[in-house]
């Protein structure tokens, strides 16, 4: 089992300094917690960069979809049996993603086995 850093935690302090310096590569940002005491590499900060991009509070990119013209006159109207799908995909886009849907749906379903 790998030992755990007497000084703190590696990753939280690169979060941290790359919140305090956003503007500010990898090579600086590892210079800036080497010298708080940790043993860091660029490599490792990109990493740790990377992996918040990816989180739900990251600052990643998020995906807009752009929709021209009226919605009707593109076939998605409620006689059409696309009714359901355009809620499902609303439902997506209002809680932030695909995995945050199926993250909600699967606490749905626990709390339906509940009642």
């Amino acid at each position: 089992m790998a030992k755990k850093s007497a000084s703190g935690n590696k990753s939280a302090a690169i979060r941290e300094a790359l919140q305090a310096n956003p503007d500010k590569g990898p090579k600086e940002i590892a210079e800036i917690v080497q010298a708080l005491g940790f043993k860091v590499t660029p490599a490792y900060v990109s990493i740790v960069k990377y992996n918040l991009s990816k989180s739900p509070g990251g600052t990643g990119r998020k995906v807009r979809v752009k929709r021209s013209g009226d919605r009707r006159a593109e076939g998605h109207f409620e006689g059409n049996g696309f009714a359901p799908i355009d809620a499902a995909i609303q439902f997506i886009q209002a809680v932030g993603g695909l995995d945050q849907a199926k993250a909600i749906l699967a606490t749905v379903e626990q709390l339906k086995a509940v009642v």
